[in-house]
């Protein structure tokens, strides 16, 4: 993280369609300074220090957590070379929820060979980002055995009108059932969307119309008028 600028923690809603309600939190980090963090990545990735700075941010997320509601579990993305570092497993050894860690889109196969293994070292569980973009595809589903598939949102909105793009998406489907994995669709933005994930039968969702990003300091705020607009379950406040 730079000297000039400072991180806090939002947290974005993962919703369990069939229940309509709120099941965990997806950590996301925001910059006073209004760069994207993931341009904050790259640019601590040419300095040498991405690994730090993603630490930080895991630790920024870890804490605020504490202020959620008791219940619901939260994620965390990561890359594996971070993965590798003992403050990361003494971090997350502090967490009062269930936790999952989230794999980078990008990140190298023959770095992932040992990921499974490592999670469940720690005790939470593996989930695959962005699935059906880079590397993210079936293959790595059936390499990794995630617990959880996150189908990036331009995969799933392309689904929606074009033949190929179904055809994509169901295959993604098809292999996170395979090795046992629930699906959660990214990028949910309106009620037809949300019908839409209903029709292909996946259990979780994320995206702006079932919660936006959010500080700790307005969850309770953002789950009561999730609950008035959407419906969804506001039961963890």
């Amino acid at each position: 993280m730079s000297e000039t600028a400072s991180a806090r923690a939002f947290f974005q809603p993962i919703v369990g369609v069939q229940t309509m309600s709120v099941v965990g939190f997806e950590a996301l980090a925001r910059f006073d300074d209004g760069v994207s963090p993931l341009d904050h990545l790259s640019a601590a990735e040419e300095r040498g220090q991405r690994a730090q700075l993603e630490l930080q941010l895991i630790e920024i997320a870890v804490d605020a957590a504490a202020a959620l509601p008791a219940a619901g579990f939260i994620t965390l993305n990561v890359s594996p070379r971070t993965m590798a570092f003992p403050q990361l497993a003494e971090t997350l050894r502090r967490c009062d929820r269930s936790w999952g860690l989230e794999l980078f889109e990008d990140a190298e196969p023959e770095e992932c060979l040992a990921i499974r293994e490592q999670v469940d070292e720690l005790g939470g569980f593996l989930l695959i980002d962005d699935a059906g973009t880079g590397f993210a595809d079936e293959k790595r589903i059936r390499q990794l055995r995630p617990d959880i598939v996150k189908i990036d949102r331009v995969v799933f909105w392309r689904s929606l009108s074009d033949a190929d793009g179904r055809h994509r998406i169901e295959s993604i489907l098809d292999a996170a059932e395979e090795v046992g994995a629930h699906a959660l669709v990214e990028g949910v933005e309106d009620e037809a969307q949300l019908d839409a994930v209903r029709e292909l039968e996946v259990g979780l969702a994320q995206g702006y119309h079932v919660g936006r990003p959010t500080p700790v300091d307005g969850i309770v705020e953002m789950l009561a008028d999730l609950q008035r607009r959407v419906g969804v379950s506001a039961s963890l406040v």
